[in-house]
């Protein structure tokens, strides 16, 4: 299981390389918000439950995204 720091680490380095206003910029810091203030991956999926259905359903795809990578890396 990746940690959430990990994932909010990786989901920042996004946002910052990300055009500003942009969905993806919006995306990636909704991660880090939602990956940084809670311990479990079901916690912060809960949290991004709370957005509108198109930003979470993106919001959801880089999370998954990044989780794989980061499981691919520990192997």
């Amino acid at each position: 299981m990746t940690p959430n720091p990990a994932v909010a680490d990786r989901a920042r380095l996004l946002a910052d390389a990300a055009p500003g206003g942009s969905l993806a910029r919006r995306t990636a810091g909704c991660v880090v918000v939602a990956y940084s203030t809670t311990r479990t991956d079901a916690h912060a999926r809960k949290v991004l439950a709370e957005l509108p259905e198109d930003l979470r359903a993106e919001c959801d795809a880089l999370a998954d995204e990044i989780t794989s990578k980061l499981q691919e890396e520990e192997s």
